[in-house]
């Protein structure tokens, strides 16, 4: 299946803007993260802080995504 990631903040540094990738049915947005990290050969320092929107709206690591679903990666938010 194929899925839509958006990139914000740091991670958009990190991966660029936005990209399609193909990946096996039922996956979970864990299951990307991890393959993301994969791609980086790396863990991502900061993954437990991690806001993830599928389809714009939040959900957990444990969402499974489906065909063409758009997976948001972000970071929290600060300022004042």
């Amino acid at each position: 299946m194929k899925i839509k990631i958006l990139f914000f903040a740091e991670l958009r540094e990190i991966f660029g803007g936005s990209r399609f990738i193909d990946v096996r049915e039922d996956l979970t947005v864990g299951e990307v993260v991890d393959l993301l990290e994969d791609e980086l050969n790396q863990s991502y320092s900061k993954r437990d802080s991690l806001i993830y929107a599928v389809n714009e709206n939040f959900e957990t690591t444990d969402k499974k995504l489906k065909n063409l679903d758009e997976l948001a990666l972000m970071t929290p938010m600060s300022g004042g």
